[in-house]
């Protein structure tokens, strides 16, 4: 019986063959090309000592009638390699439009103590064939404009599009998709059917923007056939590039979309007339950097030197205007454009005319990353979550030591998941500070903790930008960094913490710092402020503003924030050892007064003071501190000659403390 059955199984199954076929083989026509896909071989029906290798594909412009892989060997034209996890597909290609095929698909099986093996190899056995499908591929060709790379038109030109289509399926149609660059949505326009589709872009859509544009062959909600096969094409447009409108005695960073024709800087700025650093100026980034003070090279050498695509300038003038209008080219919006990056700060421009959101750019061919974009509105403004925009530039800075290349995606659906730029942690707790002197502000400061924060210098720590102008900087200062930080996350453990702020300004004047966001803070620490050069503290809860004169010779000043519990806060201040014995007027700083002064005075308990200056005929000047309820401790008055109508003439003048029922006089000298 037992000789039967296996005599009975010789005859069944072919000879060399294995019982575990293919399955469920499904062919779709495509564009001169078929593309097949089926699923592998049940697991219950390869031995256990045995691994699928590749599948064999046969191919015929005939029905291959017969299962038997020894008897379609000639009809072999490619072996797939096998991929676990990876459903098996193939594509063929370069085929006759409006030719049927037929298809068959074996499965190539070897023993697993054979392994490594390869297709085709003499000691791996094939399954009988699966089923038969056949598909007949189409035609798709796009005639105008001329592919792949067709003349700039005018802005406004309509545009006609035309395709050579033949085979096409029962039920199929051929539609042109288009929009404008940058735009999330495509508009169709439908072929007429027949052999050919002739379709027109409205001028109105064919704007400095660019267009792109993509034909296709639908099945119901299936596309067949597209060109070009993979992706859009760009439609480049041609106009003038008109820059917006900037306010006068304002530095910006300029860039222009497009290519321009001529990007010579001595063409684009030719309506201002020849350099003139008292009535316009251009800033850029030289071979060596920038510093914490800034150290932007002045560009006044037009001839030669010029704004390409992707490249930006910082730009004032001393009556606000528009530049005149250039003429320009649209960059392609089929495909990204890319920026080359120094390690370091860079200045760079969005190279189309329309917005593109930073989850569109990413940085490549580098193991650094991009910390940080700023835009520039009178001080910097952080582009996190934002986008791009025309004719605006950005100071962008690429760490790790490494040149990159910026990638900028124009289309939507090319937007990551993932940020180019370094990611900030999400903050436990997070307080900014802010600093002005004058019209000059830094609004974006921010120290705090964050789970996946570390206490060292990590990517998601910001590096502060290089200001330029009349500019005041608040940074805090990295350890074993030569530049500061504009936000300083620390790691989430216990204890007291300290951040060193560096305040740096070239305006004369009071500099304000504020503290805001503290609420975030848990309650049971304590927020201070210290500053060493006036031996002053003070509570942020409390009052989250602290005031310093400045002047353009003022050295960085560094101002420390501890947060902590409140014992380890006080103990870090010395409160009890610090305490006034009596009542002091302390010597201004600096001394001779000239522009500003910290006056300092001490308490040793609550008391009513009252700041006056005199001059030395006893005639009272100003009221400084006029009867304020003041704690124990060491205060302050940030004095400048505006505070007292900046009307005071150089000389001799006293300073008079009364706290309570103690007076106090300090001889002061001001200067011009």
């Amino acid at each position: 019986m037992t000789s039967r059955l296996l005599l009975l199984l010789g005859l069944l199954l072919p000879l060399g063959a294995v019982a575990q076929e293919p399955q469920n083989l499904d062919a779709v026509p495509g564009n001169q090309e078929n593309t097949l896909t089926w699923d592998a071989p049940a697991p219950t029906t390869v031995d256990d000592d045995e691994t699928v290798v590749c599948y064999g594909v046969y191919r015929d412009t005939e029905a291959i009638g017969s299962n038997d892989p020894e008897d379609q060997s000639e009809k072999r034209i490619e072996g797939i390699e096998a991929a676990e996890g990876t459903a098996p597909a193939y594509t063929d290609r370069d085929l006759s439009a409006g030719e049927t095929y037929y298809y068959r698909v074996g499965a190539e099986v070897a023993e697993t103590e054979d392994l490594p093996a390869s297709c085709g190899d003499a000691g791996t056995q094939v399954s009988s064939l699966s089923n038969q499908v056949s598909a007949t591929p189409l035609f798709l060709k796009i005639t105008e404009p001329s592919p792949p790379s067709p003349d700039p038109v005018d802005v406004g030109t309509a545009v006609d599009v035309t395709a050579d289509v033949r085979s096409l399926p029962p039920g199929a149609e051929v539609l042109l998709r288009y929009r404008e660059g940058g735009e999330s949505t495509f508009e169709e326009e439908e072929g007429d059917g027949g052999g050919e589709l002739d379709k027109t872009i409205p001028g109105a859509r064919v704007t400095l923007r660019g267009v792109e544009y993509v034909v296709e062959v639908r099945d119901e909600d299936e596309t067949l056939a597209q060109a070009p096969s993979d992706g859009t094409a760009s439609i480049r447009t041609e106009g003038p590039v008109s820059p917006p409108r900037q306010p006068g005695d304002t530095y910006r960073i300029v860039s222009f979309p497009t290519e321009l024709d001529d990007p010579e800087l001595s063409n684009i700025f030719e309506p201002l007339g020849s350099y003139d650093s008292s009535e316009w100026r251009l800033f850029s980034i030289g071979p060596s950097g920038l510093t914490a003070d800034g150290g932007y090279v002045e560009q006044n050498e037009l001839e030669g030197a010029s704004l390409s695509a992707g490249r930006a300038l910082w730009f004032i003038r001393r009556n606000g205007g528009a530049l005149d209008p250039v003429e320009g080219t649209s960059i392609p919006v089929a495909q990204p454009y890319e920026i080359q990056l120094d390690e370091g700060w860079n200045l760079i421009g969005n190279p189309f005319a329309f917005d593109v959101p930073l989850s569109q750019v990413r940085v490549e061919n580098t193991a650094g990353s991009l910390q940080d974009v700023f835009g520039y509105n009178g001080s910097f403004v952080n582009q996190a979550g934002g986008a791009l925009e025309p004719y605006r530039g950005y100071l962008v800075y690429l760490s790790g030591g490494q040149n990159g290349t910026l990638v900028v995606h124009p289309s939507p659906e090319e937007a990551s998941a993932t940020t180019s730029s370094a990611r900030a942690p999400d903050a436990r707790w997070a307080v900014d500070l802010s600093a002005r002197v004058g019209q000059a502000r830094d609004p974006m400061n921010t120290l705090g903790t964050a789970p996946n924060a570390t206490d060292g210098v990590e990517a998601a720590d910001g590096r502060e930008p290089p200001p330029i102008g009349d500019y005041v900087s608040l940074s805090f200062r990295a350890p074993s960094q030569d530049r500061g930080l504009w936000r300083d996350m620390r790691s989430t453990g216990g204890g007291l913490r300290t951040w060193t702020a560096e305040v740096r300004t070239n305006v004369s004047g009071l500099v304000t710092v504020n503290a805001s966001d503290i609420s975030s803070v848990p309650d049971d620490q304590s927020v201070w402020l210290v500053d060493p050069v006036l031996d002053q503290t003070q509570n942020l809860r409390e009052t989250p503003t602290y005031q310093f004169p400045a002047s353009e010779a003022t050295d960085a000043r560094s101002l420390r924030i501890l947060v902590g519990p409140s014992a380890a806060v006080q103990r870090r201040l010395g409160r009890d050892a610090d305490r006034p014995e009596r009542v002091e007027l302390l010597p201004s700083v600096p001394h001779p007064v000239r522009s500003h002064a910290t006056f300092r005075y001490r308490v040793p308990k609550r008391t009513r003071a009252t700041l006056e200056l005199y001059d030395l005929l006893g005639r009272r000047v100003a009221t400084l501190v006029d009867d304020e309820s003041v704690g124990p401790g060491t205060h302050t008055y940030a004095w400048t000659r505006q505070n007292t109508g900046g009307t005071l003439s150089s000389g001799a003048y006293l300073l008079r403390l009364q706290a309570g029922d103690v007076t106090r006089t300090r001889r002061l000298v001001i200067m011009q």
